[in-house]
């Protein structure tokens, strides 16, 4: 009920901006109807590092985007329902769902407000693992997240604002814990006249309320430098430093001094599409602990010739607890996922996706490792239409 309120009121107020202001009409819409259905086997269904369970199945994706600019107003509406059925272990079928909308309007020469909005319901080995890198078994949970930012130009190259960003975590299970989470910070943007570099910096402040003994808060000031040093290759490079405060079972707490950081380089050109990205920062895991997580992601989209491509995935993960008295402590986790695909029109295409996950415990006797490996072959069909 909560997730369809929120939905239906963003849908609401976005409309109403539209009809109330005749300037947004002088806009660009693209509706893109899409589906992707697939064959699939996956050979280690709970994730465990013993007694895998395998199976085949099949899988469908129907999907709904609408994406709307005007010279005012831009926003995107996106729904997704991936359905997989498995053929013997009918227990883990699944029905997980995704569907958000985001977008920015400016109602004054220099005011404006952006946000998203974003439910997703699926399992902790798709968006824990995502994550933190740490996930004990197959398990439902349903996220619920709200950026919204109110902005001010100070002149044509620098703004500041003020932003939330919450977040409501469930599991489907009693031995996950739930948790709440609470942004809050006053970014300032600075954009240089040479039209190549751009500075955010500012101070946040966020609570961890979960429905456990331990909540956290954590201060930090970071800042982050954007450099687009050519046409087709952008960098980034962040740094902060944070102070995280967590209640303890026994009243105490654990006080840790820490740093944040991100470092990136992406290239973009006709053929070619492929980022890297280091960071370290702090989430809270399936029992609502604070960890530390430091992370490496790569993504590459290639196009070989007129028809056919090549994806690739991978990332690698270090996670470490803030608690003394975590229950998950030292992990390591990393994950590959090359692609190939054939382009039948430029809406449709053949697809063969391989995903191979592997999870090591560090702190249990004999460093216990869980592995996954993932086939799919499909088929992905889209259908756009533009007004304009």
């Amino acid at each position: 009920m909560i997730k369809h309120l929120l939905i239906g009121s963003g849908l609401t107020g976005i409309l109403v901006l539209i009809f109330l202001s005749q300037s947004l009409w002088a806009q660009d819409v693209t509706l893109t109807p899409s589906i992707m259905v697939a064959t699939v086997y996956d050979d280690n269904l709970d994730f465990e590092p013993n007694d895998e369970k395998d199976s085949f199945g099949a899988n469908a994706v129907p999907g709904l985007r609408l994406d709307y600019a005007s010279e005012l107003l831009q926003f995107s509406l996106f729904s997704e329902v991936d359905v997989i059925k498995y053929f013997t272990e009918t227990d883990y079928d699944r029905t997980n769902h995704r569907h958000g909308i985001d977008g920015q309007y400016i109602f004054s020469p220099r005011w404006y407000v952006q946000g998203n909005f974003e439910y997703r319901r699926d399992q902790t080995i798709d968006t824990s693992l995502e994550e933190t890198g740490q996930a004990n078994r197959r398990r439902r949970v349903e996220t619920y997240d709200g950026v919204a930012g109110l902005f001010y130009g100070i002149t044509e190259l620098s703004d500041i604002g003020f932003e939330t960003d919450l977040r409501k975590r469930k599991y489907g299970s009693d031995n996950d814990t739930d948790f709440d989470r609470y942004t809050f910070s006053l970014p300032y943007i600075k954009r240089f006249a040479n039209q190549r570099d751009t500075v955010s910096l500012g101070p946040s402040y966020t609570f961890f309320d979960s429905d456990g003994s331990e909540d956290a808060k954590d201060y930090r000031f970071e800042i982050e430098w954007e450099r687009k040093i050519n046409e087709t290759l952008t960098s980034t490079v962040g740094a902060g430093g944070r102070y995280t405060d967590t209640d303890q079972e026994d009243g105490s707490s654990d006080t840790n001094w820490g740093y944040i950081g991100k470092l990136g380089l992406r290239k973009i050109t006709e053929t070619f599409t492929g980022e890297i990205e280091a960071s370290r920062d702090i989430r809270a895991n399936t029992d609502a602990e604070i960890v530390e997580v430091n992370r490496l992601i790569l993504r590459a989209d290639i196009l070989l010739s007129e028809r056919f491509g090549f994806r690739f995935s991978g990332s690698g993960y270090y996670t470490d607890t803030e608690s003394t008295n975590a229950k998950n402590e030292k992990t390591t986790y990393f994950e590959l996922q090359p692609s190939l695909y054939y382009l039948l029109t430029e809406n449709h295409s053949l697809e063969l996706n391989y995903q191979y996950q592997n999870r090591r415990e560090l702190d249990e006797p004999g460093n216990p490792v869980t592995q996954r490996n993932l086939v799919m072959l499909g088929i992905v069909l889209q259908f756009p239409k533009k007004w304009n």
